[in-house]
């Protein structure tokens, strides 16, 4: 397990959820496509939509929403797919749009375990023009119990 530091988080990339305003490490993200019709996976997680097929790979859908405590709701022509590295596996995370690209100084950044140590899956805070942007990391993104719950249903897919 490799906890990412500020050296390692130069850029990241911001993307909306329900009109609020979230980050991933930009070397995290693996690529953004327009969201795709996703298949349920049983006896997944929760907070696991489904998987879908990229370029014959098998990808899990985490729906965020479920994570924060949101509303779920239909999948929109509109929503995107973020295709991320976990550390363990590639993840899509369901979000209404990605917005940019943006370039983080260390004086932006603030670490998340000295601010607020009880969010574990919040990498950092930036501060970018008067917002505060939560910056995720996704290799705690999911508990140890969701993690074998989800590599059991994707085994018994595969099956």
């Amino acid at each position: 397990m490799r906890i990412q530091t500020q050296n390692d988080i130069d850029q990241i990339v911001v993307f909306t959820l329900d009109n609020l305003i979230y980050a991933l490490p930009v070397n995290s993200v693996l690529r953004v496509i327009h969201a795709i019709e996703i298949r349920p996976l049983p006896k997944a997680p929760d907070i696991i939509a489904g998987i879908i097929n990229v370029k014959g790979q098998i990808i899990p859908v985490i729906d965020i929403r479920k994570r924060f405590g949101f509303p779920s709701r239909e999948l929109d022509t509109e929503d995107q797919l973020i295709i991320a590295d976990t550390g363990k596996r590639q993840v899509a995370l369901l979000i209404d749009k990605v917005t940019e690209i943006q370039h983080i100084s260390p004086q932006q950044y603030i670490d998340a375990k000295e601010t607020i140590p009880f969010a574990g899956y919040i990498n950092g805070v930036a501060k970018i023009m008067d917002e505060l942007i939560l910056i995720y990391d996704l290799e705690h993104f999911l508990n140890l119990d969701e993690e074998d719950e989800l590599e059991q249903a994707l085994l018994s897919k595969s099956k």
